[in-house]
């Protein structure tokens, strides 16, 4: 499904001009050798430009994406028009451990890598004349690795050389550069192109079902996290254990050479670009609609799960909260104001590499209405006493992680089956509450975050079960659950110890949070008696001594021995309800 959608999507792009052109490609770059007319370079400048902050605030440097004559795809040395690679412009290898540069290799592959590309160069540039091609021959012609050891630029450049790409621009002039649709290479390119006519073959594209050449190699898909930075392959057969009815290769994928760069060329577009792509973790999330302009489809549904703030704060829960009253009332939102077409098609894709190639985690397909549906009733779900707006997707996984890990990431099993229920309106995975609850018997604290996590898991469950949804945004006085009540006797315990010890290093909630919230019966009993003694302490005695002595009453002076996981979650909600209702505000408790 997912090349056959990507397929029609690089139409959508096509039509509007935002994919490359037939014999051109996409290629992140970091710096730009200025040449004189004369062929000598003036400068190496770095072309980076800085990310928008991270969750911490930070940036980084990051290349840019130009669009570049199209890359060889070729095993061994083959050059290409406008290289981009330093081993073959400069023909140097550079040692790390030495910082310097060097001809020599064991298979002279700079020699010969350099040469591949001064003579496919110079026989196509032959007799173009502007400024910047002339330029870029004469650097072709004088440039002579041998000398070029001690080159003050490229050893300025020191450890970057080796994952460093180029491009070229005129020394004086640096909007000019070699690359330029409107130069002489890139029309002659396109003129090349016209002159060879469509691919001609006689064998089913299995997407498409046009006759065509199959593509034996696929190209590569770039930008995402934590793939090879050259690229990484969607499609490919490596195994002999994977070849059927003789057919070896990418024969197997019955995929045709046009089809192939369709799809590439769209993935490649929308992974390079920030307004439809996300990173989740080790995770690239890919997302469009199949309209001509989709942008306000995207930041919508970007902002709606916290990864955007083109929408601002308070408009955004301005539209949550009346899309959630058009979905309680059985009403599919309305877009009217918004000016999107609800029944557009709109796509998530999932991306993660392994160990050959990139795997697909997971793909939705809906119409944005009902995915935009669901996300309100998710955000809604979430929803707990004290939230702060919208909860973003990333929030809620780095609640799951341990908080002294460096290192670890969101499994991809389970953050797919967290998009899937967010995405489809359905149940969330149990092992999110299982994660959830363990993280704060852990780390023994709960923000309203992983409350939030607890309440949305445990009442979701409970309305396709067809129950009664117990648990509420608030502290709820009525509900008279054993373990929500356990959770709120645990609070009023806890606070009575900390008014009365003031200053206290340890808590009730460090010695016994986790096993009260597993084992009431064997923890309890001992906090009340401890209690006795602080509340004696206490000027407001009557109050702690009434509101301990409601929750007692129901729970009938017993606890339960055990509480499985869903009633361990009550338990947390009853205990951080309790907790944010000792800290409202007079006025706020009056309401």
């Amino acid at each position: 499904m997912l090349i056959k959608a990507l397929n029609e999507y690089y139409d959508i792009l096509a039509r509007n001009d935002k994919v490359c052109k037939d014999g051109f490609s996409r290629q992140n770059i970091t710096h730009m050798i200025m040449l004189r007319k004369d062929g000598t370079v003036s400068d190496i400048i770095n072309v980076e430009q800085e990310s928008e902050p991270d969750s911490k605030g930070k940036t980084k440097l990051q290349p840019i994406s130009v669009v570049l004559p199209e890359r060889t795809q070729k095993p061994g040395i083959d050059g290409n028009i406008v290289e981009h690679r330093p081993l073959y412009i400069f023909g140097l290898n550079y040692d790390n451990k030495s910082g310097t540069y060097s001809t020599e290799d064991s298979t002279d592959k700079a020699k010969k890598s350099h040469k591949a590309f001064v003579d496919k160069n110079l026989e196509f540039t032959e007799g173009m004349t502007s400024d910047i091609v002339t330029a870029y021959r004469n650097f072709l012609q004088k440039w002579n690795p041998q000398v070029e050891t001690e080159n003050e630029l490229l050893v300025n450049l020191g450890k970057a050389y080796s994952t460093a790409n180029f491009i070229f621009g005129l020394d004086g002039h640096p909007e000019i550069k070699l690359h330029d649709t409107d130069g002489e290479i890139a029309q002659k390119i396109t003129e090349l192109k016209k002159s060879v006519g469509p691919v001609q073959g006689n064998d089913i594209c299995a997407v498409t079902g046009e006759k065509g050449e199959i593509s034996v190699t696929h190209d590569k898909i770039k930008g995402v996290r934590n793939a090879n930075a050259t690229g990484a392959l969607m499609v490919c057969v490596n195994n002999t254990a994977e070849c059927s009815y003789g057919k070896e290769q990418a024969y197997n994928s019955s995929i045709t050479q046009t089809t192939m760069k369709h799809y590439t060329e769209a993935l490649n577009t929308l992974i390079a670009d920030k307004n439809h792509r996300i990173y989740l973790d080790d995770m690239t999330v890919v997302f469009w609609a199949m309209s001509d302009d989709d942008s306000k489809e995207t930041d919508l549904f970007a902002s709606m799960l916290g990864f955007d703030d083109k929408i601002d704060a308070d408009e955004m829960n301005g539209i949550l909260l009346k899309s959630l009253n058009d979905v309680n009332q059985g009403k599919s939102p309305d877009f009217t104001e918004l000016d999107i077409d609800k029944n557009v098609e709109f796509y998530i894709v999932g991306i993660a590499p392994n160990v050959s190639r990139l795997a697909q985690k997971f793909i939705y397909r809906d119409k944005f209405g009902n995915i935009f549906s669901h996300i309100a009733r998710h955000q809604a779900d979430i929803m707990i006493v004290n939230s702060k707006g919208n909860i973003p997707m990333w929030r809620i996984f780095r609640e799951l992680k341990p908080p002294q890990s460096t290192n670890y990431t969101t499994p991809p099993p389970l953050m797919a089956s967290v998009f899937g229920a967010i995405i489809n309106g359905t149940r969330y995975p149990e092992s999110l509450l299982e994660n959830a609850v363990r993280r704060v018997k852990t780390d023994k604290s709960v923000n309203y975050v992983r409350a939030g996590i607890i309440k949305a898991c445990i009442n979701r469950k409970d309305r396709y079960s067809k129950n009664k949804e117990e648990i509420k945004m608030a502290l709820d006085i009525e509900n008279n659950n054993q373990a929500y009540l356990c959770g709120r006797l645990f609070a009023v315990l806890e606070k009575v110890q900390s008014d009365a010890l003031p200053g206290l290093n340890r808590t009730i909630k460090d010695s016994y949070f986790a096993s009260a919230c597993a084992n009431p019966s064997t923890v309890f009993p001992k906090l009340i008696k401890l209690s006795q003694y602080h509340i004696e302490k206490l000027e407001y005695k009557v109050k702690y001594k009434i509101v301990t002595g409601e929750i007692m009453d129901k729970l009938n002076g017993k606890f339960p021995k055990t509480l499985p996981l869903s009633e361990q979650g009550k338990f947390i909600i009853g205990y951080y309800q309790q907790t944010q209702d000792f800290y409202k505000k007079k006025e706020d408790k009056e309401i």
